[in-house]
């Protein structure tokens, strides 16, 4: 599995991932529950008022009826049932009065039904003629001294077509609750995945070195406000211990220069003291008595001189990468093409690898940039030394042009880096347990990398086809 070495990579983005999907989904779930109860509970309060009103109603006409039957006797009552005066005159009201020894008094219904006297009115199916269908209704029967009956009824508004029309209300209630709930769920899934991906760009960016970068902090006194906060003041801690370690290493390395210089000069000065020596005693020609000894000596200088001058080009590096990193360069960018580039340093190269036994080949495609060609030729150069040094005997330069930018890089056929030492080759002074036995200071690929951030790419460390280690410069495009 390839693994990509510097930050600049980023996952895919989407409004709504399945995290997201699921949150959505919880906030719709919740939504439309609490809809229903909300509906559930309405439905029942509302029943129960109309099942009062209506059980009043009944109530007030039979007490109506008592009225009349307890200010008149029977004749009153029959006669106020058959004029249907005050409430009884209501057309949804059905009344009867029978008895022994009289023939019934019907209202509004074809006959008498057999009710049972209650307290409280109740619900029964009744008929208001023969072919009539059966009806539900809120009847009431009271016994009369007499020993007669007087049942009053309430139909139409029955309970179960108040159940059927409510219903439909609730369906269309449910609908648009729906809508609503799954509109309202989807934008604060879209506006959480907005704000959580602008967090992660943050990161991102820190993680790319751009410690400059700062969210904008609101005052609203939410989580997200208070992790800006937070990201800010983490990046300015940041910012200042790498300015801080940057400054004390380029001041360690500006420092050291000087001394280096003085001891190369010194070393020089004494090998022309040596070489005076030696042609005044005749050494040079092997008669002399200290020749031995000025051979040993002028050999143990020339391999001082050897490593001042290493140690010298590492702090030059050093020195250049504090520089790089810190933006404190002249802006040299013009607008060249890496191909180009790439042909010159390989055939500068060629010699170098020939002697060593590498085939250097080149598999360039035109890459226009806009880039410092000192900068990157020095990058270029810096992978090809590592692909001499460590690679095996084939080394490709490649460039090419793609949808995200143009890509310089250098592949081998060699052992490569493992994945998890490939984030740690590209810091200052790192040199792998393989490499402590050839020349260098571990500032190659740091130097590379920093070349490469200073132009706005990344570097990236992956394995070549086939095995090996694949250099990658990716750059914008011109």
């Amino acid at each position: 599995m390839p693994e990509t070495l510097t930050p600049g990579a980023s996952v895919q983005r989407r409004p709504l991932s399945p995290t997201m999907l699921r949150l959505v989904a919880s906030v719709f779930v919740l939504q439309l529950l609490s809809s229903v109860v909300a509906i559930f509970f309405l439905r029942t309060e509302m029943l129960g008022v109309v099942r009062t009103d209506r059980e009043e109603q009944v109530i007030d006409v039979r007490d109506d009826l008592l009225a009349a039957y307890y200010d008149g006797g029977r004749a009153v009552l029959a006669d106020y049932i058959r004029q249907q005066r005050g409430s009884a005159a209501d057309p949804g009201i059905f009344i009867t009065l029978s008895g022994p020894g009289h023939k019934p008094v019907i209202s509004n219904v074809g006959y008498v039904p057999e009710i049972i006297p209650q307290v409280r009115p109740h619900s029964v199916l009744i008929r208001t003629g023969a072919d009539a269908p059966d009806v539900e209704a809120l009847v009431l029967a009271s016994s009369l001294p007499d020993g007669g009956k007087l049942i009053v009824g309430l139909m139409g508004a029955s309970e179960k077509r108040f159940n059927l029309a409510f219903a439909t209300a609730i369906g269309l209630t449910i609908t648009v609750a729906v809508t609503l709930s799954l509109i309202s769920a989807v934008a604060l899934g879209v506006a959480l995945s907005r704000r959580t991906h602008e967090i992660a760009s943050a990161a991102e960016e820190l993680a790319a070195g751009n410690f400059g970068m700062r969210l904008d902090e609101g005052h609203s006194g939410d989580g997200f406000d208070h992790l800006r906060l937070q990201m800010n003041r983490m990046a300015e801690r940041i910012a200042a211990l790498v300015a801080e370690l940057g400054a004390v290493s380029g001041a360690l390395a500006h420092d050291l220069r000087s001394p280096v210089t003085r001891l190369s000069a010194a070393i020089d000065t004494a090998l022309v003291r040596m070489e005076q020596a030696r042609a005044s005693t005749g050494s040079g020609t092997g008669t002399g008595a200290a020749g031995p000894e000025i051979a040993e000596a002028t050999e143990a200088l020339l391999a001082a001189r050897a490593d001042a001058d290493g140690l010298r080009a590492m702090l030059e590096t050093a020195l250049e990468i504090s520089r790089l990193q810190g933006g404190a360069v002249q802006d040299r960018r013009v607008a060249l093409d890496l191909a180009e580039v790439a042909a010159d340093m390989v055939e500068l190269y060629e010699p170098l690898a020939e002697q060593s036994g590498v085939a250097l080949t080149l598999a360039l495609s035109p890459a226009p940039v806009r880039a410092d060609r000192e900068l990157i030729s020095r990058a270029l150069a810096n992978c090809i030394d590592n692909a001499l040094k460590y690679g095996g005997d084939t080394i490709t330069v490649r460039t090419a042009d793609t949808e995200d930018g143009v890509v310089l890089e250098v592949l081998d056929n060699g052992p490569g880096i493992a994945p998890e030492d490939r984030a740690r080759v590209v810091e200052r002074f790192v040199r792998l347990d393989n490499a402590r036995t050839r020349p260098g200071g571990g500032l190659g690929l740091a130097m590379v990398d920093a070349v490469a951030r200073l132009h706005g790419g990344r570097l990236v460390l992956d394995e070549a086809p086939g095995g090996g280690l694949a250099v990658a410069l990716h750059l914008p495009k011109r």
